[in-house]
């Protein structure tokens, strides 16, 4: 699976996305998952009659101790914060062109206890 990320071309911003998701890149216009777990992600150029609508949202979950580094990653790489008032239980950002991503931090610790099977 791919995931397509529309931007107009003055706009798109796929080292936001690469800084976000911890992604490096493959070619110019895409990011991949250096662990080879997750989805590509590719930065199609948008036709500029076509209005941006911004229906797509992605939640990046990452340990409660690295959410800071991937916050300032991102804004590093040129992201927005667009609504922080559940910090630091995650964070609301964008791109240039609006996209919007929540940077979620898990929780410290599980009150639910994972079965092995042979109990």
């Amino acid at each position: 699976m791919q995931v397509a990320i529309a931007a107009k071309r003055d706009e798109i911003d796929v080292n936001f996305w690469r800084a976000v998701l911890g992604y490096v890149p493959a070619a110019d216009d895409n990011a991949v998952d250096p662990l080879g777990h997750g989805s590509t992600v590719w930065m199609q150029e948008l036709n500029e009659s076509k209005p941006l609508r911004h229906a797509m949202h992605i939640d990046v979950s990452v340990a409660r101790e690295q959410a800071m580094v991937r916050l300032q990653a991102a804004l590093a790489a040129g992201g927005r914060i667009v609504d922080d008032s559940h910090a630091p239980s995650h964070w609301r950002l964008a791109d240039r062109a609006g996209n919007r991503v929540c940077i979620a931090a898990w929780p410290d610790g599980s009150t639910r206890r994972l079965s092995s099977g042979s109990e």
